[in-house]
């Protein structure tokens, strides 16, 4: 199985203007990375996706994502924040942590297990706080790994 999260996709921000910023950044990386044929056409997924709900789940996290037929292979990006952004988040905090996943079409199935292993991990305040203050993008590579591996053992089960 190839990498969920390789290290070009873990970034450390100081901050976005808007939430519009943050997701075309993060398209951007998840573009670089090779497995979006059309990216424009994925950030209007992801937008849209938006629009009928924030994917800002609350506790300072937001979980964008889109399944769509130009995801050539499942990632996922991950952004840390300094400066909190307004994400219109449910429980209306903005956010520091931002996951954006892309999933190829037929992947459903696995979307929903990757979905749910990344909730259970960020409901734990020890880990979200250990995300948002990692010194730079190595540590907070290696910090990302070991729900990459909660993540991969879900897929195998």
């Amino acid at each position: 199985m190839n990498r969920l999260i390789e290290p070009e996709l873990v970034k450390i921000v100081n901050s976005f203007d808007s939430k519009n910023d943050c997701l075309a950044y993060m398209v951007g990386l998840l573009a670089e990375s090779g497995c979006l044929n059309k990216p424009d056409r994925f950030l209007a997924a992801v937008k849209g996706r938006e629009e009928i709900m924030s994917t800002g789940i609350g506790r300072g996290v937001a979980i964008p994502h889109a399944r769509d037929l130009t995801v050539t292979a499942l990632k996922m990006a991950v952004c840390v924040i300094h400066e909190p952004l307004d994400f219109m988040s449910v429980d209306n905090l903005p956010v520091q942590l931002v996951f954006m996943i892309a999933v190829p079409q037929d992947l459903n199935k696995e979307y929903m297990k990757i979905l749910r292993v990344l909730a259970e991990y960020l409901r734990d305040d020890n880990n979200r706080t250990t995300l948002i203050n990692a010194r730079d993008e190595k540590e907070l590579y290696n910090e990302v790994q070991h729900i990459e591996e909660t993540m991969v053992n879900a897929l195998t089960i």
